[in-house]
This record gives C-alpha cells, sequence and structure tokens, in this order.
C-alpha cells in the first residue's frame, strides 16, 4: 500500500520519501486531500520483479510445444 503525505509533508522529509521510493515504496502526494502527485522508484528491486513473474506464471495455462505448432499450423490456413 503506497504511503500517502502532504504536500508539505513531502517538502519537509522529501530525502526521506525519495530514499523510500528508492528501496521500492510509492508515495502519493496530496493537496487539500487530492491525489497530486506520485514518487516511485525508477526501476522495481529484482527480487519483486521475480515475485511478480513467479505469480503471473502461476495464474497462466501451460503452454506445451504441441500447443505451439498447432497455433502456428492454425495461422498458416
Amino acid at each position: 500500500m503506497p504511503r500517502i503525505v502532504t504536500v508539505g509533508e513531502a517538502k519537509t522529509k522529501l530525502s526521506d520519501l525519495i530514499a523510500r521510493a528508492e528501496e521500492g515504496e510509492d508515495v502519493i502526494v496530496t493537496r487539500g486531500g487530492v491525489p497530486v502527485a506520485r514518487i516511485v522508484p525508477l526501476e522495481r528491486p529484482i527480487r519483486e520483479t521475480v515475485a511478480l513473474i513467479r505469480q503471473e506464471r502461476e495464474r497462466r495455462p501451460r503452454v506445451s510445444a504441441a500447443d505451439i505448432r498447432t497455433a502456428k499450423e492454425e495461422g498458416r490456413s
């Protein structure tokens, strides 16, 4: 869950918020209770990326070489 801060808090804690983003945390900045900006990491930590890939693989059905050959043949007709 992202951390939510006000513009004033973001001004005084910018270095800390950037450090949190470097660790993979998203920060939402609000003005008057309305979200106006996000501070996010430029790249996801590799462990998080690998975990997301594994989760996605588990959700999807396995595709065999025979499935791929069949799909290719169907596309040629």
